[in-house]
């Protein structure tokens, strides 16, 4: 059986940071790379670079790391793998919102069209009024409730922080092996995987945009880990 090597974790754009990945537990020699703005559950949010987010992400990486990232977190982490193949041995990306790569799609240009205005005028919005329309955007209907706690206020500000993830830089091909899992709940999502050029894509239904919520998460990423040639 080969050796699957360190994972390292990259969360997405809101979550706590160990907490976002249960999947991690049956998972060996296991490390949670954590962005600016996330060093701890209460640090507050600093505005997003890509490069600052990759620079943490190569931080956390031993040579032939297993990444393993989620939504907003994949597009960087695409990035890391194409520019450091000679760290990055593999990746795992669950419904990774590498929108830029599938541009010009129905599914993915409604979404932009929705949510690209209430990111146009984040700046003149507090976090609980941004969190309440940037919710309507992503649903495409009205009913997000406004945060009101300490830690759904801070959620809201870090996303504020964020541009649409369709302005990141994103390799459409990783250059390491590269696993996609999405939920199927999602043409937006569905469509980005089909377009990571060389994926392997999997679908593990019921959880939303969290299939790493699934019960066969940890058993796919192993499976798809111990069949990549290792270093």
């Amino acid at each position: 059986m080969a050796e699957t090597g360190a994972f390292v974790f990259l969360h997405a754009s809101n979550r706590a940071v160990d907490r976002a990945w249960p999947v991690a537990s049956g998972l060996p020699d296991k490390r949670f790379a954590r962005m600016p703005g996330y060093d701890s559950e209460s640090a507050a949010a600093v505005p997003f670079d890509q490069d600052a987010w990759e620079s943490r992400l190569l931080l956390a990486c031993p040579d032939g790391a297993v990444v393993v990232a989620h939504s907003f977190g994949g597009p960087v982490a695409m990035r890391v793998a194409a520019r450091r193949p000679d760290l990055v041995r593999a990746l795992v990306l669950f419904e990774p919102a590498a929108y830029a790569l599938a541009r010009g799609t129905p599914a993915v240009e409604d979404h932009v069209r929705r949510v690209q205005p209430v990111l146009d005028r984040a700046g003149s919005l507090d976090a609980a009024s941004f969190a309440v329309a940037f919710g309507n955007a992503m649903s495409g209907r009205p009913g997000a409730s406004a945060p009101t706690t300490p830690a759904g206020l801070l959620a809201a500000e870090r996303q504020r922080m964020l541009p649409g993830p369709w302005t990141l830089d994103t390799p459409d091909r990783t250059g390491v092996p590269t696993l996609v899992v999405t939920g199927g709940w999602n043409d937006e999502y569905e469509t980005i995987a089909a377009h990571v050029d060389g994926a392997v894509h999997v679908v593990l239904a019921g959880h939303g945009h969290r299939p790493q919520d699934h019960q066969d998460a940890t058993r796919g990423v192993l499976d798809f880990v111990r069949a990549v040639s290792p270093r």
